[in-house]
């Protein structure tokens, strides 16, 4: 049984936060410079363990979350508890933003897949940042907008029962662009892809051996993989995510 998350007022000893730090992260960057000060003396890092929780689904613990070093996932579960993972995390991706904005408890759980660091700022914080900046909401609602697009691209997948676009579309959403290509940096775990999209390890894994074998993918010689191919059929390729980090390994 995963550990219990702590509350934000546990999340001790407090790692100083560099001002360097949220300036490197793709949506706190937006800050202004002196709101950007004022958010690093705020807020806390939490080392999370792997396999533990950031926040449990149902939590009323609110804040902004943004994960720095490791992976995660975000993972909804329903009244039989079976476990639907619904979107993975990686370095720099935010989470927590709906309920600290509306103060309703988390949708969803967060585990962590690997030993990770997250940055906390607290509901209080986050929400007077988004009154007192005039950058931070812009950036946050394209980000959401772009979040709500592959969720709408994968959705349309899922009832088309078109196994092979969903793997493509889940790496194109992993993928950064490097000179120019889709790439998705370390080793891709096929359990991940397989949850992410409702199928098996097994099909996931044919899916992508003939994707392999077609040139549609390859192996770089830094393990990381180039995407050469594309969604067909009635939904487009989507955008691939600049922010850096890997994905989540077997």
């Amino acid at each position: 049984m995963a550990p219990s998350p702590l509350p934000l007022s546990a999340a001790l000893p407090r790692a100083q936060v560099h001002v360097e730090l949220l300036a490197g992260l793709p949506l706190l960057r937006e800050l202004e410079p002196d709101l950007r000060r004022q958010v690093a003396q705020r807020a806390v890092v939490r080392h999370i363990a792997r396999h533990a929780m950031v926040f449990e689904q149902g939590s009323r613990e609110c804040g902004l979350f943004v994960l720095i070093k490791g992976q995660a996932q975000v993972v909804r579960h329903n009244q039989r508890g079976r476990a639907l993972v619904v979107d993975q995390l990686r370095p720099g991706d935010h989470f927590g933003e709906l309920s600290a904005i509306d103060d309703q408890p988390q949708y969803a759980s967060v585990r962590c897949s690997a030993p990770s660091e997250v940055l906390v700022i607290s509901r209080s914080d986050f929400i007077d940042c988004l009154h007192e900046s005039q950058t931070l909401l812009p950036a946050l609602l394209k980000q959401m907008v772009q979040r709500v697009r592959r969720k709408n691209r994968r959705i349309t997948l899922l009832a088309l029962h078109d196994v092979r676009g969903c793997v493509v579309q889940q790496l194109l959403d992993l993928a950064e662009m490097q000179d120019g290509q889709p790439v998705v940096r370390g080793r891709i775990c096929r359990q991940a892809v397989a949850d992410m999209i409702g199928a098996s390890r097994a099909m996931v894994s044919r899916v992508m051996m003939a994707l392999t074998r077609a040139g549609e993918l390859e192996t770089l010689p830094d393990g990381s993989t180039l995407v050469r191919c594309e969604v067909t059929g009635p939904s487009r390729r989507g955008q691939p995510r600049q922010a850096a980090g890997q994905t989540v390994a077997d």
